[in-house]
């Protein structure tokens, strides 16, 4: 059984509010998924919404300007992500 999620089209209220301000965020193409809702990673934070803006943000300062790549940040993020057994 998955982790239980409440996706883009069913999101209301402060959900839909914090969706649409993370879909506005800059991020490769690679990124945004073709059902133009949020990043599944985004929606996973979907049942604290309170959660996204401190997680999201604390991950904007850490993977925000350096000389690292997006590329070579996200290699960086999954391999941690996996170490820790964090499977998104």
């Amino acid at each position: 059984m998955g982790l239980p999620y409440f996706g883009y089209a069913e999101s209301t209220g402060e959900l839909r509010e914090l969706y649409d301000k993370m879909r506005e965020r800059p991020m490769p193409p690679v990124y945004r998924p073709a059902h133009g809702g949020a990043p599944g990673i985004i929606q996973a934070h979907s049942l604290d919404p309170a959660l996204i803006p401190r997680v999201f943000g604390t991950s904007t300062t850490l993977n925000g300007a350096g000389p690292l790549t997006w590329p070579e940040r996200e290699l960086i993020n999954a391999t941690t992500s996996r170490l820790n057994q964090c499977l998104y």
